[in-house]
């Protein structure tokens, strides 16, 4: 039995006159193209998607758009930040109908990426709560009227009525 060889295939974009080619060659290496320049393409891993300090991870489509942002800077291509996201898209896009098994690992890699950071970021929110208490003056009678209706609201139906003697 003969292993899996992936179909060869290159996708285009064009934006402003700069053609973005991708490719998969047929030993399954990925490339990103602009004219005679092309650098390998490589999928991030959980920790790559991790590496961004405290804030949560990447989805997947932001995974993929910084994988294209590293392989156009290598290519020393100056694209505005908006062009290389329509290109991205671009190249999202024609993915998702290409070559579905390279769309669903960065939806992998992105979850396991969320899952694990989710899991260690025990998000606690401190609220509060400003609370006056009246505290009791020793000299003072105790209120006998107040405990009562006090321990009426607490014990309704359990207890009957307490007897309270001075």
């Amino acid at each position: 039995m003969t292993p899996y060889q992936p179909s060869p295939y290159s996708i285009f974009s064009n934006i402003k006159n700069i053609a973005l080619q991708f490719t998969r060659c047929n030993c399954g290496q990925f490339y990103v193209c602009f004219r005679n320049n092309r650098v390998i393409f490589t999928i991030p891993t959980v920790r790559n998607a991790l590496n961004n300090g405290r804030r949560a991870p990447p989805t997947c489509f932001i995974l993929f758009r910084n994988v294209i942002q590293d392989c156009v800077t290598s290519i020393n291509l100056r694209i505005e930040r908006h062009d290389l996201s329509k290109h991205a898209s671009n190249l999202w896009k024609q993915l998702k109908t290409v070559d579905k098994s390279l769309i669903d690992e960065f939806r992998r890699v992105a979850r396991l990426a969320a899952q694990q950071f989710y899991s260690a970021e025990i998000r606690i929110i401190n609220v509060n709560v400003p609370v006056t208490v009246k505290t009791p003056n020793i000299n003072d009678e105790p209120d006998f009227k107040d405990l009562q209706e006090l321990l009426n609201d607490l014990f309704v139906e359990v207890l009957p009525l307490p007897i309270f003697h001075n």
